[in-house]
């Protein structure tokens, strides 16, 4: 029996919001063990400031699905490379437990951990299971996922989506439709990528709300960089106020102000609303792998939770007929606020975090 009083996890999410945060939010719960924690990205991780901090190993990647004939190639070539510096990096630094929260990033470090016999969870955030977690699903030692995913894999423990510390904060607050001084507050959130149709052409038809709505109406609004005047402009040519911003530093205090929210279906924003018992208003992208935002968003839709929209119905204007709706129906609010409190799991974190320490401890 092995005498190693230290445990090495290493974390590896892809470059996106949707990985990247439910990552950290397990990660920051090992500070102060006894642990050596290492953290794998893409490029792409490095824009999120508290990734950058803790120095992450980078590794290069690139998607080979929907890829033209070189790209795969290129993939592959990756691919190999990225498996070898991933063996060396795990039996360098000792790593007994790998943590994988879906996207091609991980897949040259399961690989290699699977060669090299290592622990290995992987964590499923979408309804949709992935490409990159559904290779892997049946030869590692725990399966998690955000959405109950049982009836086509049933070896799967739904913990639900580890969320931010300060997002979870949220989950006791009382919901209000109307602000202290009677305004209905509209959180738009385009994505930690961005999204066009959720920047200014939501916004042009936004403005298209009825007067009386309209003076009744706060928007906080994410949009892309290259739209920050404009919309600002359109708002304020209406007489909405809004405050109009390309990243949001402090989302929790939004979301804490929001009536309604407005934004894209991936899962990690999805459980967040969630956990602050917000309504929303759920527009899929169109194209997304599996369609797997529309599948997330239509969980939340069957439990009375939440609207699911199309991004046609911004295009042809259906979308103001909605908004309209639901700003005049405060009870229908309130239920559906109550709804998104039954559907959180906030101690999702902390289960991934305890199932990754039941596996370090047969090792002991």
């Amino acid at each position: 029996m092995s005498t190693r009083t230290q445990n090495n996890i290493l974390f590896v999410a892809g470059g996106t919001g949707g990985h990247i945060f439910p990552a950290l939010s397990v990660y920051n719960l090992f500070k102060n063990t006894n642990s050596n924690l290492y953290f794998a990205t893409d490029k792409r991780g490095i824009k999120f400031e508290e990734v950058s901090k803790i120095n992450p190993f980078l590794i290069k990647a690139l998607g080979f699905e929907r890829k033209t004939f070189f790209k795969k190639v290129a993939s592959l070539v990756l691919l190999t490379l990225g498996t070898c510096k991933a063996i060396f990096f795990i039996k360098k630094n000792k790593v007994e437990t790998i943590v994988g929260f879906g996207s091609y990033v991980q897949v040259p470090f399961i690989l290699a951990a699977l060669v090299l016999k290592k622990n290995i969870i992987l964590h499923e955030g979408n309804a949709v299971m992935g490409k990159a977690n559904k290779l892997f699903w049946k030869y590692v030692k725990i399966r998690t996922s955000a959405f109950n995913l049982k009836k086509h894999f049933p070896n799967t423990i739904q913990i639900g989506m580890p969320i931010r510390s300060e997002i979870l904060q949220l989950y006791n607050n009382k919901y209000k439709p109307l602000s202290s001084k009677g305004l209905f507050t509209l959180l738009i959130l385009g994505g930690s990528q961005g999204s066009n149709i959720l920047s200014y052409r939501l916004a042009k038809v936004i403005v298209k709300l009825p007067i009386k709505l309209r003076k009744k109406l706060i928007i906080f609004h994410q949009v892309r960089q290259e739209h920050l005047f404009n919309v600002k402009e359109l708002y304020d040519s209406n007489h909405i106020k809004s405050k109009v911003v390309s990243f949001f530093q402090d989302l929790k205090n939004y979301l804490n102000k929001a009536s309604l929210i407005v934004t894209r279906a991936g899962s990690s924003t999805i459980h967040e609303c969630i956990m602050a018992g917000v309504p929303a208003i759920y527009i899929p992208i169109k194209n997304s792998a599996g369609n797997h935002q529309y599948e997330n968003a239509l969980v939340i839709k069957n439990n009375n939770a939440a609207w699911l929209l199309k991004e046609e119905d911004i295009y042809n204007g259906s979308i103001v007929k909605s908004i309209s709706k639901i700003i005049n129906k405060p009870d229908l609010l309130k239920k559906f606020a109550l709804n998104n409190r039954r559907l959180g799991k906030p101690l999702a974190a902390k289960k991934l975090k305890n199932l990754i320490l039941s596996l370090e401890d047969k090792n002991a």
